[in-house]
């Protein structure tokens, strides 16, 4: 039996998307954008976590750390600063507190690291590491938001399918990639042999991303979203 899907489609819909995230502003539900590192895998965190709140994120790599993937030519053996990007034109505030985002793997496909960005926001701008992609597929995912009065938006899907101008803004990133953990973050330099646009897709294991902000053309999920609402 073929399950049912919630599909958001449509670049007009980019705000009811952002409201569906967590991540509108004004009220502490609106978001923006914001850094890197490979070293030995700490300790996992899997979307299955129950507790409501921010999630704690891997600490970050320490000694140990595993050989990277190969980068491409001319990435050099050293660490490199990713450049400053401007925000888009069109860009809305974003909330003061970033969600929290889990999946057991996600799966990038043009995957482009663009840069560090400010956002602005209510009370002034947000540093954020701006990532870019054709498509994001993404399986057991958890997203945490701040929510009104103590309370906690919780937003879970089986899988989801981002495609079309995907666009993510984030505080950090840390995912599994060929057995070792990569952090990113706008605080960051890129890691030693980690391109800043892979030749093909990316596949990490055990995302935990800081989610400022979010836009796509289309958002897929099966059998569908589930949004609830639970207290501090």
């Amino acid at each position: 039996m073929q399950r049912e899907a919630t599909r958001l489609p449509g670049l007009h819909r980019q705000r009811i998307l952002a409201a569906l995230f967590g991540l509108l502003g004004s009220a502490g539900l609106l978001a923006a954008p914001g850094p890197a590192s490979a070293c030995a895998p700490a300790a996992p965190m899997r979307a299955a976590q129950t507790g409501v709140g921010p999630s704690p994120l891997p600490a970050p790599p320490g000694t140990g750390c595993a050989s990277p993937p190969p980068g491409r030519p001319g990435d050099g053996a050293r660490h490199r600063r990713l450049p400053v990007v401007a925000a888009d034109p069109d860009q809305p505030p974003v909330a003061a507190t970033a969600s929290t985002l889990t999946a057991s793997a996600v799966t990038m496909t043009g995957l482009r690291i663009e840069g560090i960005v400010q956002l602005p926001t209510a009370d002034g701008t947000r540093t954020a590491l701006k990532f870019s992609m054709d498509a994001a597929v993404a399986d057991d995912v958890l997203l945490r938001s701040p929510g009104p009065r103590g309370h906690t938006m919780r937003l879970t899907a089986d899988h989801m399918a981002l495609r079309g101008n995907v666009t993510v803004y984030a505080t950090r990133f840390v995912g599994r990639l060929s057995g070792a953990t990569i952090t990113l973050g706008p605080d960051l330099p890129l890691p030693a042999g980690i391109p800043d646009s892979p030749p093909g897709p990316v596949t990490f294991t055990e995302p935990a991303i800081e989610l400022v902000y979010l836009r796509t053309d289309t958002l897929t999920a099966h059998p569908r979203l589930t949004l609830a609402l639970a207290r501090n």
